[in-house]
Parts: C-alpha cells; structure tokens; sequence
C-alpha cells in the first residue's frame, strides 16, 4: 500500500472513527430518549455507524486498491510496449548502420580512385530503392565535399550537411542524430552517418541516411491500445510527439506535460494525474526510453493518456456491487437492531408494567423473568420488593388494628417522635350515656358486638375529619385532632366530627328501633389547649398519647353532658376558634370535678350555612 492510498484509508478512518465516537456520545448521553423508539434508533444509529465505517473504510480500501493494481497494471504493460518499441528502434538502428557501413565499404574503391560519380549515385539509388524509409542518402568526401546524394522529396531538396556529423565521421565514429522534423520531408527523422574507411583503416569519407522515423514508431505504436481509447505516443527529448497514431497530433510540444517531466527527471517508469492541453483531468502513465542520438540530453518518453472514466470503469462495476452489498448489510443492520432492541425493550416494557401496577397499590402481580442478565437480576428484585412491600402492609393492616392509622403510618415511615413534644391540640372525648346499666341486660358477646359496630361508626368520623384515634374507654373513645401539625384549623374539624358523630348515632338509634331496641345516647367534650404528645409508657410497651391537663378538662367536660342533658360542649377555647362556622348556646358556668377555677363552656346546636361540612 503506497502513501497516498494508506493516507486515504487511514484519514477516511479517521473521520468515521469521529462519527462513530460522536454517535456512542449521543447514545450514552440518551439524545433519543425523548423519542418513543429512541432506544432502537440509538441501537440502529450504533450498529448502522459501525458497519458504514467499516464498509467505508473497507471500500475505500478495496476502490483505491483497485485503482492502485489498475495503475500498476497499465504501467506494466507500457512497460512492455515500450520496451518493444525501444528494442525494434534500436534494431532498426543496427540494421540501418549494417545497410549504410555495407553500402559505405562498396563505395570506398569509387572514393579512393575518384571514380565515376554516377556510379555512386546509382548505389544509392538502389540502396533507396532497397528500403522505402531512406528519404534521403549521400556521400562526402574526406574534405567535407558533398560527392552525391538522392532524395525522395518531390522537390529534389537535399538537407544541409551536419557539420557536427561530419566532424565525428572524419574522426572515425559513427553519429547518430537526435529525433528531428524535416520541413524538407514533412517528417520526423534520424540522421544516421557513417565514416567510410580504406583498407587501412583510413577515413576516406561519410555515408550518410535520413531515415522516415514516423512510419518506424506509428507501425510499432499503431496496435498498442490502452482501454478503449488510450494510445502510446513518443515524446523526442524535446518535448514533440514524434510517434502517434493520429497524424495531425505530430509535432505537438508535450514538454510542458507533468509527465513528460517526470519521466525526464526520473529516467523511469511511472504515472500521473493531471489536465492534458484541453484541460480535461487525465491519467498519464509515462515510461523513459533510450534516445538514440549521439548527443541526446534527454530520453525519449513513451506516454499515454487515458480518460480516469475510463480507467476506472471496471473499478465502477465493482463500486456497485459494494454498494448493493452495503445496502444489504445496512438492510441486515436494521433487521437486526430491531430484533436486539425487541429483546432488550420487551422484558424493560414487562418490568415497566410491573413497576406500575406496584406503584398503583396492586402487589399481586410478580415477573416470570429469569436468568442472571440484568433483565432477570432486575425482576427478581421488583418480585422481591412486591413481596417485600405486600408484608409490609399485612403488617401495616394488623398493626392498624391496634395502634391508630395515623401513627402507624408515622412510625413505619420513621416520622413519629419517639419522645415527647409540646403541641397545641383538640382533643375530643365521647362516651355512651348509661351504659352500664344497658350492658348489664347483654350478653359479654353481644357488648363486644355492640361496641364494635358502635365503634366502627364513631371512628370514621373522626378519620373523616384527619382525627387521631388515641384510645378506646370501654364505651367511650378518645381522639387528638392536629397530633401530627397537618390541621391548623384543628378545633373546626373536631366539631364537625362530633356533629357526624351525632349524625351517625341517629342512624344507629335508628336500626335499633326496627329491631325494638332503646336508643343510646352519647356525650362529646372537645377542648383545645397545650398539651405533651409523644410516645408514653414503659420500655416494653409505649403508647402514643397525650399527657396534660387539658387531657382531664376535656373529660370532665364531656361528663357535663349528662347533667345538662346536651349531646356535644365545647370548651372556651375551642368556642374562640370555631364560634364564626357553628351555632353554639352558652352553658351555665359550672365547677369541674378536680377543678377550683368554673369552667365557661357551650353546646354545639349545628353548623352555619357557610361552614363546610
């Protein structure tokens, strides 16, 4: 691989290797995520990236390869040709000194006796006759004297002596002539020239032969084609074409060609790429060959020139089989990332829905997905956490049986102060008027199922209005309304639970009628004031309570009930907070067992209309 196809591969990779670490950003950085399908166009971006690189690099490798063992091959078979011109030149040479130094030692007797010129002009003559491609033959003296000469241009002209022939014949060597055009002939020529000797080795003068080299180098060029169009042509040293097949190109001055100088400085074979005279880019492939002249400078070059369409029309071919093969892969590339995807996205999708079915409360539902993938790693611990999640609201529901909704959730969550704290609350107490004597006609089960019907209803309405469930008082409950600081309206929502308490007991009193059972009537005291919440007890058993003197007030407050004969009473300052959205009647002031300062109090008759319920 020469520098320039390895410089093409290798910056070719180079810039897919930028696109392909520019796609695995994007793909890492999720720029598709915002796409419904961006996983799989991420996946087909990856794949497709790859395997274009590699198709390109591939190709790109593969196409100038190509072209590189094109190259190689047309010069190798310029190679050849030129070689086959040179040798035939270089023999036509030989056997054109062999004719003239032959002709040259049957003339030396005429020369030494000066003899008859005629007789050596018919030699000539029939020299020429002999061999068409003498177009000009003649004969000087030891002096310099032209004894005679033939010519076959039509106006008999004979060319000037060659001083500079001459003067190597007379020193007894031969002289060949570099490749000339003849105006005299309208040809390129040779002038070759020999020195005639006696038998003593004495110059006695020259023969000398202007030889047709046109018809020599079209005759060996005319049958060496190059693609379809590509002919050889032969450069002089001076930059003529000298040999072509097409006539009208002769004497064009090529010297200006990149080719031509490169074969002249690298007296080698080679090619180049570059704008002929039309300024149409070509391909040159150029070969040097020995000049036959005596004083040439520079080789002659055999050269051709070819259109790179042309060139490059088999490497065309395979350009668009790689093509239909890179469409195929590209085609299977895509096949393929779908499937992939398919099989990633498929089990994401199934451990997606799962994740929201748990996320909307359903924990029944477990993924059938094994295996140690990440798939199969991640299902088993959503199933691990369903499960995990379904055990903890058994023991949620259980521990709700016993402890109040609200703290449990608290304590599981690890929100509830395990300590104690001071806290601005209402707190509300209810309790059954005479129960004791109706408990006394029932039944230990039959209490127990009274109560927790009973209870069921009194509950809800405190858990309507964001009540606490402290405890239950054998018939009577305890709630804490703005236990956790979610209520700062906390009185208002103590009266309207007391209010759905009262409401509750009428439809309670009301089935035991149908069933001829007395009604029940019940007493509700709310108080607000500052109390200590938190968690009250022992070490092994703590309860979440309040601890205070409201706590009392509020329970000899709800006890005033049976003696004025009133179903809800407020305290004052419950009154103060909650006077603008309920109708309340004052009370007597009265003393409160355990208490020396009268207590003003008020029973709750309804809500205003503006009040919400």
């Amino acid at each position: 691989m020469n520098l320039t196809l390895a410089a093409w591969v290798s910056a070719t990779a180079l810039v897919w290797f930028g696109i392909l670490g520019a796609l695995l950003y994007a793909v890492r950085r999720r720029w598709l995520a915002r796409y419904e399908n961006g996983f799989f166009l991420s996946l087909v971006f990856a794949l497709v990236g790859i395997a274009l690189m590699a198709a390109t690099v591939v190709g790109v490798w593969g196409f100038l390869s190509a072209r590189q063992i094109l190259d190689e091959e047309l010069v190798n078979e310029l190679q050849d040709v030129g070689g086959v011109v040179e040798s035939e030149i270089n023999n036509e040479i030989t056997n054109v000194e062999a004719q003239l130094t032959g002709l040259g030692s049957s003339l030396a007797d005429s020369l030494a006796s000066h003899g008859s010129v005629a007789d050596i002009r018919q030699r000539l003559i029939a020299a020429q006759a002999f061999n068409s491609r003498y177009l000009q033959l003649r004969v000087i003296d030891a002096n310099g004297v032209l004894v005679t000469a033939t010519s076959t241009a039509e106006s008999g002209d004979v060319e000037p002596i060659n001083k500079i022939a001459v003067g190597f014949n007379l020193a007894g060597k031969p002289f060949v002539s570099d490749a000339y055009y003849s105006k005299t002939f309208s040809r390129e020529m040779l002038h070759i020239s020999l020195p005639i000797f006696d038998h003593s080795e004495r110059v006695l003068g020259m023969i000398s032969a202007r030889f047709d080299l046109r018809s020599e180098l079209g005759a060996l060029i005319r049958g060496s084609r190059f693609n379809r169009t590509g002919y050889a042509v032969v450069v002089d040293g001076d930059g003529q074409i000298i040999g072509y097949p097409d006539e009208t190109a002769l004497e064009r001055d090529v010297s200006s060609y990149p080719a031509v100088k490169a074969a002249w400085q690298s007296a080698g074979t080679g090619e180049v790429r570059a704008p002929n005279v039309d300024g149409n880019m070509r391909l040159f492939v150029y070969r040097a060959m020995t000049n036959p002249g005596t004083l040439a400078k520079r080789p002659w070059v055999l050269l051709t020139e070819i259109d790179q369409s042309e060139e490059m029309e088999p490497v065309k071919r395979l350009g668009k089989v790689l093509w239909l093969g890179v469409g195929l892969l590209l085609i299977t590339t895509v096949i393929v990332a779908h499937r992939v995807s398919r099989s990633i996205q498929e089990p994401v999708e199934s451990l997606g829905a799962l994740a929201h079915q748990i996320g909307g409360g359903d924990l029944t539902g477990r993924s059938p997905l094994g295996g140690k993938d990440v798939a199969g790693r991640l299902a088993t611990t959503l199933n691990e956490m369903a499960a995990g999640l379904q055990e903890r609201d058994h023991v949620k529901e259980v521990f709700g049986r016993y402890i109040a909704t609200q703290v449990s959730d608290k304590i599981l969550h690890g929100q509830a102060n395990l300590g104690g704290e001071s806290r601005r609350v209402t707190i509300l107490f209810s309790d059954i008027r005479n129960f004791t004597t109706m408990s006394e006609q029932m039944t230990p089960q039959q209490v127990v199922t009274f109560l927790n019907d009973y209870f069921s209803e009194m509950v809800d309405a405190v858990f309507e209005q964001n009540g606490l469930l402290d405890k239950f008082l054998g018939d009577g409950l305890m709630a804490i309304f703005g236990a956790f600081g979610e209520l700062s309206d906390h009185p208002r929502h103590a009266v309207l639970a007391a209010l759905r308490m009262k409401a509750l007991l009428a439809k309670i009193n009301g089935e035991r009628a149908m069933t001829g059972k007395p009604p029940i009537a019940i007493g509700v005291g709310i108080h607000t004031d500052d109390v200590i919440l938190g968690n009250i007890g022992s070490r092994k058993r703590l309860e979440y309570t309040v601890v205070g003197d409201g706590v009392n007030t509020c329970s000899r407050l709800q006890g005033l009930n049976k003696e004025f004969g009133t179903t809800i009473l407020i305290s004052e300052t419950t009154y103060a907070a909650v006077k603008d959205d309920f109708e309340c009647r004052a009370m007597p002031e009265a003393p409160l067992r355990g208490k020396v300062k009268e207590l003003k109090f008020y029973e709750v008759v309804s809500a205003k209309a503006a009040a919400a319920v």
